[in-house]
């Protein structure tokens, strides 16, 4: 058996993908498709800027991701010519590489400027609005609803981030919830400290209760999720329908081997039906970002 014979044979039999060394190709194992990742970030306002995210998705199996911008040179477009460039770098890789894009709450006074803005973006190809930071700002605080109002009424949902000190709510986030009730056309995807809610039922009964709340299931959702046991498993299960897959990926972490994300091997060793993986890992992403499968 020659090495490359031996390493596929390995690789096969691990579930869930480990990896393998520096010198050999990262693939973990998933849908035959391959995954659909909701959550990436990268530099596409630089010339070739999304080659580096086109060699991770090969090696990783991802076939489709969405890119959030960052308040980063080379993640959000700070002139004309950067926009364009950008533009340019998502054409090269339509139908692999979809955009979100972002407005700042200082950045707007009115519903009528945020939406006229969106809806270039989306003539443009946007196809949803974050990562939104919402820095020292309550999640329903006035600046916050604007944008909140604007992505409604123009049909772009939005990965929102929360912590203690970006778009901040409390125990049981009643300030999201006030949000979700007053914008039901809203489409909200819930990342990071969202997820530390987990244990006292706030996750699961905002999920269950609006039909306009989704979540990915990018790192803090695994640290939350491992941490309930047999919880974990049935809480992906009974929230199958709401859940995106995603890895927070990045410039950061693009070119590490092994890779560091770590979702592929937690969900593999839940068992999950068949169904829910294929609805986590692609279909879910595919109907709520109107993404085609592949």
């Amino acid at each position: 058996m020659n090495r490359n014979t031996l390493l596929i044979s390995c690789l096969v039999s691990v579930i869930g993908g480990l990896y393998a060394t520096a010198e050999e190709v990262v693939l973990p194992l998933a849908v035959a498709a391959g995954y659909i990742d909701t959550h990436v970030h990268a530099y596409p306002c630089r010339k070739d800027g999304l080659d580096v995210v086109d060699a991770w998705m090969k090696r990783v199996n991802v076939s489709q991701c969405v890119i959030h911008p960052l308040d980063h040179p080379g993640s959000r477009p700070g002139n004309e010519a950067e926009r364009q460039q950008m533009l340019e770098n998502f054409r090269k890789y339509a139908g692999r590489m979809h955009r979100f894009c972002i407005i700042y709450p200082d950045e707007v006074k009115t519903v009528e400027e945020a939406v006229k803005i969106l809806e270039q973006e989306k003539k443009d190809g946007a196809i949803g609005f974050g990562e939104h930071y919402g820095v020292g700002l309550m999640f329903d605080d006035p600046k916050n609803l604007l944008l909140y109002d604007a992505c409604s009424r123009v049909g772009l949902p939005v990965m929102f981030h929360i912590d203690q000190n970006k778009n901040m709510d409390e125990k049981g986030l009643p300030h999201l919830e006030n949000v979700l009730k007053a914008y039901p056309k809203c489409v909200l995807i819930a990342h990071a400290y969202w997820w530390r809610q987990l244990g006292n039922g706030a996750c699961d009964r905002l999920l269950q209760q609006y039909p306009n709340l989704h979540a990915d299931l990018s790192p803090a959702a695994v640290a939350a999720l491992s941490s309930q046991a047999d919880h974990g498993r049935e809480f992906i299960i009974r929230n199958a329908d709401k859940l995106l897959f995603g890895t927070d990926a990045g410039w950061w972490s693009f070119t590490k081997i092994p890779a560091p994300e770590k979702e592929w091997t937690y969900f593999e060793t839940l068992n999950l039906p068949a169904d829910v993986k294929n609805k986590i890992y692609r279909e879910n992403a595919a109907k709520l970002l109107k993404l085609e499968l592949k």
